[in-house]
């Protein structure tokens, strides 16, 4: 990835808080949904319950889409909205790893109080989204796929 387009995607992803995830079912039904998300050693991390859909569809089947997208009160044409779309594949990140904790300590330097009380209830666990290629749309006519090994840092 040039040094521009990394620049570029830096800047749209460290405007938010959460990621839009497109996920599927082992039957293939497709979801989307959203989630807070830290950027920890190049991989992005959210923290899920069992009680959402796109949870089970991330345990029976890895793949997702995920996307940052500029807010319409700040695009000057709606129709082509600067954003960028990850493909990518989940990992499950055992609680009992050095990982684990760490990550769990940027998330609740980034969210707060709510992290530890999430971090008590069993049916919340944590994915490493790892990213394989990126495709940022800058405006008409100016999109870019790059690949990507990762998430660039905050």
């Amino acid at each position: 990835m040039t040094r521009e387009l990394h620049n570029d995607i830096k800047n749209l992803i460290s405007h938010f808080e959460t990621v839009l995830m497109a996920t599927s079912s082992s039957e293939g039904e497709p979801e989307i949904s959203y989630s807070p998300y830290s950027i920890v050693d190049g991989q992005l991390h959210v923290f899920l319950s069992d009680l959402a859909l796109h949870t089970g569809n991330l345990k029976s089947n890895p793949r997702a889409s995920l996307l940052f997208i500029e807010n319409e009160q700040d695009a000057e044409q709606l129709h082509a909205r600067r954003r960028v779309t990850f493909s990518a594949t989940a990992e499950l990140i055992d609680r009992k790893s050095d990982h684990f904790r760490t990550v769990m300590t940027v998330m609740e330097s980034r969210f707060g109080d709510i992290m530890p009380l999430l971090e008590s209830l069993p049916d919340f666990h944590l994915f490493a989204m790892r990213t394989d290629s990126a495709v940022l749309v800058k405006g008409f006519a100016d999109a870019h796929t790059v690949e990507c090994e990762g998430f660039p840092e905050p």
